[in-house]
């Protein structure tokens, strides 16, 4: 690929500003019997936002009509915004009339009058088959059969990106990056999706080993309806062989400033309390800077004020094994160590040990020890709790609980520090096994 970001840039400008008044018009059929919603998605800095929902009726009839915001890639299909099988791009700009049969794995355009939908469905029937494995969890394929695939279409990709002549001038110029973003995305993302066989470093064909991704990792994966997932699976592929605990050196790796700001906005959305959230927005406050970014973080914001060191805990009631339930309140005058946990967790299982002795350590002292677990089976974790004799008050929260939804906890064990007073100390403390909880502990007896 040889195209310029500045060229793509200037392009883009006209592209995807573009508003349009004129209404789309978009039918179709499915398979009733296997999809049930079909989705309209617009592209908003590389992910997807639904704009329409249209249920299909008893003969498997779907359809909208819509003003495009933009002219460019729009998706349509019966996926979701993070989950892209059987979802399919299409290019709208107004007064589009399409039909189309959608399949859960495909798609059959069956009229139109976009000379631009007709070129991309081309390119869509050319490459449908890498797609398809690219995009599909599990299955048969490997690199054994898709790295061969991927040389051939790699040495016909030229004559797929000729001017295909639409009469759309925009549209036209930046044919040939679309299609060699979609091959890039649909060949490098196959690699970071489950497989029964990994190639070694020696097996990657030349169109992997021949692979520059800087010419991908630039603002135009912005305008693409994948491009938020092309876009990490790029910074895997530059930074392999590298520590990617290190987020510095992986934003430093990123090329654009722009980008950066995905990237930190990505992890900003993942943190567990608000002092993490904070060290990263204080941190890296100068790349965020698209209206979408700032919403996003704004949005984590409010969602993690519960997580904030010295705001109310969250407060709940749970069964013990004898059903008798206990709350936090119940606990107000002690420091309140929470346990989220479940008998499946492996790595709960190994902070038992630890967890008993600052059990034995704190005796006497005023400090609660509560474990909640978030089994779904209670049955089990009754029969867990009662064999291991568990130290501290064991309480059976299951899944979807409120501490889990109030404190993102989206990964076991996590522990939940208290104070005295109801306050919350650490919404992600360390764990047992670490010396520095101890402490945090003795500190907070202290005050």
């Amino acid at each position: 690929m040889k195209k310029t970001i500045s060229l793509i840039a200037s392009l883009l400008i006209s592209i995807f500003v573009f508003a349009q008044t004129k209404p789309a018009n978009i039918t179709g059929t499915v398979d009733k019997n296997d999809i049930v919603r079909v989705s309209l998605f617009k592209v908003l800095n590389g992910r997807l936002v639904e704009v329409a929902l249209s249920i299909p009726d008893s003969e498997g009839r779907f359809g909208f009509r819509f003003t495009p915001e933009y002219e460019g890639f729009y998706v349509i299909g019966s996926g979701t915004s993070t989950r892209p099988q059987g979802n399919f791009k299409f290019y709208f700009r107004g007064n589009e009339d399409l039909v189309i049969k959608l399949q859960r794995d495909d798609y059959e355009l069956i009229s139109t009058n976009s000379k631009e939908i007709k070129a991309l469905n081309q390119w869509d029937v050319a490459v449908a088959e890498i797609q398809a494995k690219a995009n599909r969890l599990g299955g048969q394929s490997t690199y054994v059969d898709f790295f061969p695939q991927v040389e051939e279409m790699s040495a016909k990709l030229a004559q797929y990106k000729k001017d295909p002549k639409t009469g759309n001038k925009n549209f036209d110029k930046l044919f040939p990056s679309y299609v060699d973003y979609d091959f890039a995305y649909y060949a490098i993302s196959y690699n970071y999706l489950p497989r029964s066989a990994h190639p070694d470093q020696d097996e990657f064909t030349p169109y992997y080993q021949n692979f520059n991704v800087d010419n991908y990792l630039n603002d135009f994966l912005l305008q693409l309806p994948y491009g938020d997932r092309f876009f990490s699976n790029l910074i895997l592929q530059k930074n392999k062989g590298k520590n990617l605990a290190d987020e510095s050196l992986l934003i430093a790796s990123i090329p654009s400033d722009v980008l950066k700001g995905q990237f930190i906005v990505s992890k900003m959305e993942r943190a567990r309390s608000m002092e993490e959230f904070l060290i990263s927005k204080e941190a890296y406050k100068q790349y965020i800077t698209l209206p979408e970014q700032i919403a996003r973080v704004a949005a984590v914001e409010s969602k993690l004020a519960e997580s904030k060191t010295g705001a109310t805990a969250v407060s709940f009631s749970y069964p013990d094994v004898t059903g008798k339930q206990t709350a936090l309140k119940d606990l107000r005058g002690k420091v309140v160590l929470i346990d989220m946990w479940a008998t499946w967790c492996g790595p709960c299982r190994a902070e038992e040990p630890h967890w008993e002795k600052l059990n034995e350590e704190f005796a006497g002292k005023d400090v609660a020890f509560v474990g909640v677990s978030v089994d779904k089976e209670k049955d089990k974790w009754e029969t867990y709790v009662k064999e291991k004799k568990l130290k501290g008050i064991q309480l059976h929260a299951g899944p979807g609980n409120i501490l889990s939804q109030s404190y993102k906890v989206d990964g076991i064990p996590r522990y939940i520090l208290v104070d005295k007073k109801g306050n919350l100390i650490a919404a992600d403390s360390p764990r047992p096994s670490d010396p520095k909880l101890k402490e945090m502990i003795s500190k907070a007896l202290a005050n």
